[in-house]
């Protein structure tokens, strides 16, 4: 039971959540009701997984040294000696494999997509990662690239409403993430780990991650202005508050932060923060009444 433990902890299975966000181009289009889309989406979700997972082994081959002098990280499969370097790297290619078998099973754009994304990662991994504010701009295209595989998978067009909003919520949150490891994590004036950020970012930082949150609320706000909402959704008007739900929450998890409680990772915080998941809940509440004009029994 250790052993799988540890291998859920190598693959970070809890980070899979994040790959739902190839449903999103669906959850949103007129298509929502088709089924074999929804199919096609579920491969699609887990040669995510299995591709996100592998890349998630090979960074931390790679930032094993950083990782075994960080309070947290060391205790991660490899940094603390669990699996041995070569069982690590069969296992990561072993995984990949199965993506590229899922992913042989939809279209040649998904299959460019998830090559896009694994490429994109292992620059971030080899360099990226340590370059002031470009590595917080990578991480939310990686969360971008999530998307657009949703979509070609299901030769969707992804909307320009949609990548702004992603853009700027999750630089946000790229950037939260920083600013909670300097909180929590400088050493001196400098931040270690193989990052480039010192004390003195934080203010930077706090600069320009809370109005790019705000700007991602904005973008909401101007897309319930256009006109194509009235053929989605039966009660468009109630996606209103779909604004104050987001403003409530990028404000709760940033004063957080900003108060120094460590928050390694926005997304999996949030779903274990109760303030934040009754937010989720009561905003997915709010997009299925304003969809569908009732809740589906």
């Amino acid at each position: 039971m250790n052993t799988l433990t540890q291998l859920f902890k190598l693959i970070r299975i809890h980070h899979w959540s994040k790959n739902f966000l190839v449903f999103v181009p669906l959850i949103v289009s007129p298509d929502i009701s088709s089924l074999e889309s929804w199919k096609i989406l579920i491969i699609a979700f887990f040669s995510f997984n299995l591709c996100a997972s592998s890349n998630y082994i090979f960074n931390d081959i790679l930032d094993i040294e950083n990782d075994r002098i960080h309070p947290q990280k060391k205790y991660r499969p490899l940094a603390s000696s669990y699996f041995k370097l070569y069982e690590a790297i069969c296992f990561a290619i072993f995984i990949l494999l199965i993506a590229i078998y899922l992913a042989s099973f939809l279209n040649i754009f998904f299959g460019a997509a998830l090559f896009s994304y694994f490429f994109i990662a292992q620059i971030y991994s080899f360099k990226i990662k340590s370059i002031h504010i470009l590595d917080c701009i990578t991480l939310s295209i990686l969360y971008i690239m999530r998307l657009i595989a949703g979509a070609v998978a299901i030769n969707l067009t992804i909307s320009f409403w949609l990548l702004s909003f992603s853009l700027f919520f999750f630089f946000s949150l790229a950037l939260l993430k920083r600013y909670s490891e300097l909180a929590n994590h400088s050493s001196g004036k400098s931040l270690n780990f193989g990052r480039s950020y010192k004390s003195s970012d934080m203010s930077l930082i706090l600069c320009l991650g809370v109005p790019s949150a705000l700007l991602s609320i904005l973008v909401i706000g101007l897309y319930l202005n256009d006109e194509k909402i009235y053929y989605l959704y039966h009660a468009p008007n109630l996606l209103f508050t779909l604004l104050l739900t987001s403003l409530t929450w990028v404000s709760l998890i940033w004063s957080k932060a900003y108060r120094g409680e460590e928050i390694n990772d926005p997304i999996s915080f949030a779903l274990k923060d109760p303030s934040s998941l009754i937010l989720f809940f009561l905003s997915i509440l709010i997009f299925i009444i304003s969809r569908f004009g009732m809740l589906p029994i």
